[in-house]
């Protein structure tokens, strides 16, 4: 089922684990009644009933039903100060208590050096850093200094490419906010990229749709044409031409499960994690 290449990877810690927000979808809270964390779509309509300005609306509106996302997090943040931002993102996704999802327990027990999210909740954190695991691992956001002396400690690094809730003023949103966190952290997106050139990739809960990633991807697919692919987790029923595309731009192939079935893609994730686990137990070398 499972490539031996990424099995053998893993189990090396030469594979950084992508999380996407896919990974988070699963994690239920607490709190009566229980919710999830919120998709683009809910966060997008979220952050336009709370925008002060109903001119916006339609506006975001259109761009949401065309899944312009971007372009809709364009206007909306244009029109909602900082305060009503920080109190709204805090209120869906900090205040629920969510629970840790199969996905993020999977991934804790493969026990790569590396993972890398664009998610901005904490719930994957805060798993990393409780019970046993606590003080084995580090949080790095983009806008963090220590990420270098983190990669070479034997401290394992949760990489929060576009932020986090603790600081929501510094979450990257939107296309322009993409562009200028890189030029105004130019070092952090060179220690990605070189990253991306060195390591294999394994996304999962991801839709491949970031335009951040996307260039890393090409830059370092560009840069080095590699036999190794990077692979990704992703549900079934893509246009061949797509992942044709995909393929030959980012060098990535896909394992796919049923659509719609994530409760099969947890099987298949709890089965690479006992592949990974008896491959470094049969050679610990």
């Amino acid at each position: 089922m499972w490539p031996g290449a990424l099995v053998e990877e893993l189990a090396a810690r030469r594979c950084i684990i992508f999380l996407g927000a896919g990974a988070s979808a699963g994690c239920i809270s607490t709190d009566t009644p229980p919710v999830s964390p919120p998709n683009w779509l809910q966060l997008l309509e979220g952050l336009r009933d709370s925008s002060r300005d109903p001119s916006y609306c339609h506006i975001v509106d259109d761009l949401i039903a065309k899944e312009k996302f971007l372009d809709a997090a364009e206007v909306l943040l244009g029109g909602i100060n900082s305060a009503d931002f920080a109190s709204y993102i805090r209120k869906v996704m900090a205040a629920p208590r969510f629970q840790p999802s199969s996905t993020h327990k999977s991934v804790l027990a493969i026990d790569p050096k590396i993972v890398v999210t664009t998610n901005y909740d904490s719930i994957y954190d805060n798993y990393c850093r409780s019970g046993q695991e606590q003080g084995l691992y580090n949080i790095c956001k983009y806008y963090d200094s220590h990420l270098v002396s983190d990669l070479r400690s034997p401290v394992r690094q949760v990489i929060k490419a576009h932020g986090c809730i603790s600081d929501p003023a510094k979450i990257v949103l939107t296309r322009s906010q993409y562009f200028k966190e890189r030029q105004n952290h130019p070092n952090f997106y060179k220690v990605l990229d070189a990253l991306f050139l060195t390591n294999t990739l394994f996304f999962v809960g991801y839709g491949l749709s970031d335009p951040d990633i996307q260039l890393l991807l090409e830059n370092s697919n560009i840069t080095y044409k590699n036999s190794h692919p990077h692979y990704a987790l992703v549900s079934s029923g893509m246009n061949e031409a797509i992942k044709k595309a995909y393929k030959e731009a980012y060098n990535i192939d896909f394992i796919e499960f049923p659509a719609g079935n994530y409760s099969k893609a947890d099987e298949m994730l709890k089965e690479l994690q006992a592949q990974v686990t008896h491959r470094r137990e049969s050679n610990p070398a």
